[in-house]
């Protein structure tokens, strides 16, 4: 059975822009804008190292890939059992242990095993592509959470994304690389509060 769940991508996760303009954290007079102040501030979140560190992201990736896990093995173990027993309808029928009407009743009950099956299959993938999106979501909104947060002391006006093998930035001169200090920061708030403690 193929795998319907993929590891969550973080650079679908970072699909978007995250604008974030110091003219919309201060009021009236205290706020300059890039235009008149002559400098326009970028910073750069290398999301596959992200991925790699962020211990959010981490937990959740591998709590669905448990139930992912959990639920195949249920799935095939029901297919070899319906299996099994067809196998064995076709062995008692050639050595004419069940008469041929008997043996057609019995297929005719594993058909409606059979559908059953491949109806909770379609019902499981569903459930795991709804709870992968959930948790981009999750991931998604936990990251511009912090990084408002962040931003209120840094003052960029531009954060980008950029990844090793889908990035749209081909030069990044004058761009400040900020995923250390993301990285580190997300994971001091999330230990916080979950009680985790920092890894050695």
């Amino acid at each position: 059975m193929k795998r319907i769940f993929s590891v969550i991508s973080l650079s679908v996760v970072f699909a978007e822009i995250f604008l974030l303009s110091n003219c919309n954290n201060q009021k009236g007079g205290a706020a300059v804008s890039a235009e008149n102040s002559g400098s326009f501030k970028v910073a750069i979140v290398k999301t596959d190292t992200l991925a790699e560190v962020y211990e959010y992201y981490n937990d959740l990736q591998t709590s669905l890939m448990l139930e992912q896990q959990d639920k195949e093995a249920d799935l095939n173990a029901r297919y070899k059992a319906l299996q099994t027993k067809f196998l064995k309808i076709q062995r008692d029928l050639q050595n004419r242990m069940i008469t041929q009407s008997s043996a057609q009743n019995k297929q005719e009950k594993l058909a409606i095993e059979q559908q059953k099956l491949q109806q909770d299959q379609q019902i499981y993938q569903t459930e795991m592509m709804e709870k992968s999106q959930k948790l981009t979501l999750q991931i998604l909104d936990s990251i511009k959470s912090y990084l408002k947060e962040y931003n209120k002391e840094k003052h960029y006006d531009l954060i980008l994304t950029s990844d090793t093998l889908g990035s749209n930035i081909l030069l990044a001169t004058g761009t400040t690389d900020i995923t250390p200090d993301v990285i580190k920061g997300l994971n001091k708030r999330y230990r916080s509060f979950t009680g985790k403690k920092e890894k050695e």
